[in-house]
C-alpha cells in the first residue's frame, strides 16, 4: 500500500469525497462544468499554501463529490516556498526533472490521495490533489464511454 507522511483527509475543512451540497455556509462560484466533473472557486478564499502566495484554486466535484483540488503558482520563489513545505509535511517524493523543458515534478502517492507538484519556467506551477477512488472510477467511466463513442 502507499503511504506518505501525514496524509490530508481534507483540503481546508472539505473532506475528500463530501457532497457539495453538505458543504453549507461557503460560496461555492462555477468556474466550468464538463459532464459529471464540475469546477469552482471558493468565495473569499486565501490565496495561499502555507505561507507562499498562489494565484488560483479550483475545487473539483465527481457526481457532486469533492475530489480534486488544482492550484495555480506564478512565480518560481513562490513554487519553491510551497516544495519546500511539501517535502517537510510529507517527507521524501518521487522527484522527475526535465531539463530539457525546463520542467520540475514532486509526486506524493497516498493511501487515498495523490498529490503532484509541477513547475515549468514556460507555464508556472501546478499543484493537484486527487483523491484516488473517485478518480479511478471518474477514469474508469470516461474510457468506457470513449469505447462506447468509439463503437457507434
Amino acid at each position: 500500500m502507499d503511504a506518505f507522511l501525514n496524509e490530508p483527509m481534507a483540503f481546508r475543512g472539505i473532506l475528500w469525497g463530501q457532497r457539495r451540497d453538505s458543504l453549507t455556509g461557503r460560496t461555492f462560484l462555477p468556474v466550468r462544468e464538463d459532464g459529471d466533473i464540475t469546477s469552482f472557486r471558493l468565495e473569499g478564499d486565501r490565496l495561499e499554501i502555507d505561507d507562499a502566495k498562489v494565484s488560483d484554486i479550483v475545487y473539483s466535484f465527481y457526481r457532486n463529490r469533492f475530489y480534486r483540488v488544482s492550484v495555480i503558482v506564478d512565480s518560481r520563489e513562490e513554487f519553491k516556498k510551497i516544495r519546500r513545505h511539501f517535502f517537510d509535511t510529507h517527507g521524501e517524493a518521487v522527484s522527475v526533472s526535465n531539463e530539457e523543458e525546463e520542467t520540475e515534478s514532486c509526486y506524493w502517492a497516498g493511501a487515498e490521495l495523490d498529490i503532484c507538484l509541477r513547475y515549468s519556467e514556460k507555464s508556472g506551477g501546478r499543484i493537484e490533489y486527487s483523491f484516488r477512488p473517485i478518480h479511478k472510477r471518474e477514469e474508469k467511466e470516461a474510457k468506457l464511454k470513449a469505447i462506447h463513442d468509439w463503437e457507434k
